[in-house]
């Protein structure tokens, strides 16, 4: 049992620390040019336009977000990729063959995915008229899981077992690092959902 939760949690690994970076891309340490480049995309993807008198995403979600998403859902998987063609561990504990699976494509996919499932909740949310950082749950915790699997279906869907250990896993994982991330001053506590 122990194997087959580090397999789920390996497995989205790339969208979650893609999501996990996109909130924090502001604070992420890099090298000032890289920094000074990703400043200038800063910006709303809605670019701040209204639609029936409220944001359509809202202004925390950015393009700069977006970019450091699908990038790190990159790194990630070529990380785990890697480690796949250089580990029987790995071989054995990873649900994604990279054999069959081209780690830049599904790593932008996960990252990606996490991040329109993010847009797709802040859209419903703000027809709601629920508050950009106000509580939704278990929306908040689980947009970005089912964004990742969702987009990435397209070169890799998991057994459906698999899909539902992994959201509940990362529903948790979330809840936690939400709050140890806000108690180290690296998020916001209006950044937590």
């Amino acid at each position: 049992m122990p194997e087959f939760i580090f397999s789920c949690l390996w497995y989205l690994l790339p969208a979650a620390l893609g999501n996990h970076n996109a909130s924090c891309g502001n604070r992420i340490w890099l090298p000032s040019i890289l920094k000074r480049g990703l400043a200038k995309i800063a910006v709303p993807i809605d670019f701040g336009v209204k639609w029936r008198g409220c944001e359509i995403f809202g202004k925390n979600k950015t393009w700069r977000g977006l970019l450091v998403g699908v990038i790190t859902g990159m790194i990630v998987a070529g990380i785990q990729a890697l480690l796949f063609f250089n580990s029987d561990f790995f071989v054995r504990y990873t649900i994604v063959d990279y054999r069959k699976v081209n780690f830049i494509l599904i790593g932008s996919l996960m990252g990606g995915g996490a991040l329109l499932g993010d847009l797709i909740e802040s859209f419903i949310k703000r027809r709601l008229n629920k508050p950009s950082g106000k509580p939704w749950f278990p929306w908040d915790q689980i947009d970005w899981i089912i964004g990742a699997m969702v987009l990435s279906s397209i070169v890799y869907a998991p057994l459906p077992k698999v899909a539902i250990v992994t959201i509940l896993l990362y529903l948790v994982v979330h809840l936690c690092s939400d709050r140890v991330v806000c108690w180290m001053g690296i998020k916001k506590r209006e950044e937590v959902n």
